[in-house]
């Protein structure tokens, strides 16, 4: 042991104690005695007598500890309940949650659908350009979202009752006419119409694929009618219902009859468009009708204009022959010789047949534009037509013209008109000999075909301006370059006319200063 511990001297503590009764009578002592071993200090501790209260506040601190213990127990307890019962909260609320999610899946799903059915109907029935269409797309997607075994609808359209009818299945005669009877009350119930004097029209709408081997429907349990609204903005006028009905006795749920309700606004809005597309289409057509009036009364007005002036131009020239020769033959004619009177004679007599051919034309034309003339073929040698109507010509040509013609192909009987052929000839010859310049020939060609004959009359004159090529045959119509020269516009008319009672073609091949070749086909006729 360390120096230090042994130079201490420790101190024995002596407590004298007696039972615990004697100690409640009397004080204890305590006496603490002298180490043997050494005469260092001794200390004395005096104990008072003890008191009872500290064992009653003992017993009490136990009994509220128990109190405290049974407390906490009953806390616990309740605790555990709480905590079953959150458990229990949290997982109703986890089943609510899931439940609330597919709901709330369905009714997106649900909504989606509809949104999705309404913008097809809104795609289809915005392309729709008659009301039978448009009730067809719409009567198809009411069977798709509603549970029904029939769709309708009645709409009033000018003066006309439309009834729409579609099934799943045959509807029977009976059923047919309470669900016509029933959507006509209330058509004029709610527009307030009389339908008494309206055109009452059906459409049934049902597809091919309905089975006819399923009983029909006999009877309508249940239905429900839709309002389509004209104009929905402004007058608000029913005039159209839309009808969902069932064999059986069913309610529809809301989401029915919110799907019923959005499918009819979209009717009422299309059906809008639909009667404004009509509208517009109608008095476009109508526009057009006055359109093609006035430019018809505009055409006439300037067509009279033009036989009014040709007929004077035309006209004055014979006339003022006549006038001059038979004033001449009037005041000259003691001292005119025979020739000089003939000469005067001729003048006249050619002046005059102009003025009947003129005449001629004029009726002529009117016959064909009133769809007077008349096409009567008959057997022909062509040929020999084609040759004496040169011979005809040669009198009238110009001084050192001449016609030249020439014949190609087999010698075969043609069955056409005749008179029809002579105006088509005539007018084409007659105004190659006109245009023509002197001195020059006319080539005329036929060749025959084994069911057509080809005639060719070219001239070396003018030629057309191309400007007057696409007015070429019209009435009274006369090319720009030829206004110093005698004419009525009105043969090439004629003779396009002609061609078309034969069902022929008459084309040309032209070059301004050069000349112009008419060819004409026509086909033979047996």
């Amino acid at each position: 042991m360390s120096k230090n511990f042994l130079s201490q001297r420790p101190s024995i503590l002596m407590v004298n104690a007696k039972p615990v009764q004697e100690r409640l009578a009397e004080k204890a002592e305590v006496v603490t005695e002298q180490p043997a071993f050494t005469d260092s200090n001794q200390t004395v501790i005096t104990l008072e007598p003890l008191n009872p209260e500290p064992e009653l506040k003992v017993e009490q601190c136990k009994e509220q500890l128990r109190l405290v213990q049974q407390q906490l127990k009953l806390e616990r307890a309740k605790s555990q309940r709480l905590q079953t019962a959150l458990q229990e909260t949290q997982q109703e609320f986890r089943t609510l949650k899931t439940e609330f999610n597919q709901q709330l899946e369905e009714k997106v799903s649900q909504r989606t659908l509809e949104l999705q059915l309404l913008h097809n109907l809104s795609q289809r029935i915005g392309y729709t350009l008659n009301y039978e269409e448009l009730f067809r797309s719409m009567l198809e997607n009411l069977h798709l979202v509603v549970p029904c075994d029939v769709t309708g609808g009645i709409l009033l359209e000018d003066r006309n009752c439309n009834l729409f009818l579609k099934t799943n299945r045959t509807l029977s005669p009976s059923a047919q006419a309470e669900i016509q009877q029933l959507l006509l009350e209330s058509i004029a119930k709610v527009n307030g119409s009389n339908l008494t004097h309206e055109l009452l029209c059906l459409h049934q709408l049902n597809s091919d694929s309905t089975e006819p081997t399923q009983l029909p429907i006999e009877q309508i349990g249940s239905y429900f009618l839709v309002p389509i609204i004209a104009n929905p903005d402004q007058d608000k006028k029913i005039v159209g219902l839309l009808f969902v009905g069932t064999e059986r006795e069913e309610m529809l749920t809301e989401d029915h009859l919110r799907l019923l309700y959005a499918i009819a606004n979209q009717a009422s809005i299309s059906v809008q468009q639909l009667r404004l597309l009509l509208a517009a289409q109608q008095s476009q057509l109508e526009n057009e009708k006055f359109r093609q009036a006035l430019d018809k009364e505009r055409e006439l007005n300037e067509l009279k204009s033009r036989v009014i002036r040709t007929i004077a131009h035309e006209y004055r020239t014979p006339l003022t022959i006549i006038s001059l020769a038979a004033e001449s033959l009037k005041k000259q004619y003691s001292r005119l010789n025979n020739e000089q009177r003939l000469n005067f004679l001729q003048k006249i007599r050619n002046a005059t047949q102009h003025l009947a051919n003129l005449v001629d034309d004029v009726l002529l034309m009117n016959q064909v534009e009133g769809g007077e003339m008349e096409f009567n073929p008959c057997k022909l040698d062509l040929a020999v037509f084609c040759r004496q109507l040169v011979n005809d010509f040669q009198i009238l040509v110009n001084q050192g013209q001449s016609i030249l013609f020439i014949h190609q192909g087999s010698e075969v009987d043609a069955y056409l008109d005749k008179k029809l052929l002579r105006h088509i000839l005539t007018n084409l010859l007659s105004n190659a000999i006109k245009y023509s310049s002197e001195g020059s020939t006319v080539l005329f060609q036929l060749t025959c075909r084994q069911n057509e004959a080809i005639f060719r009359v070219q001239d070396h004159g003018v030629g057309i301006p191309p400007e007057d090529r696409s007015r070429l045959f019209e009435s009274f119509h006369r090319a720009s370059n030829v206004a110093t020269v005698p004419g009525t516009g009105l043969g090439l008319a004629i003779a396009k006319n002609c061609v078309d009672l034969h069902r022929g073609e008459i084309s040309f091949e032209t070059a301004v200063g050069v000349g112009t070749t008419f060819i004409v086909k026509l086909p033979f006729t047996r």
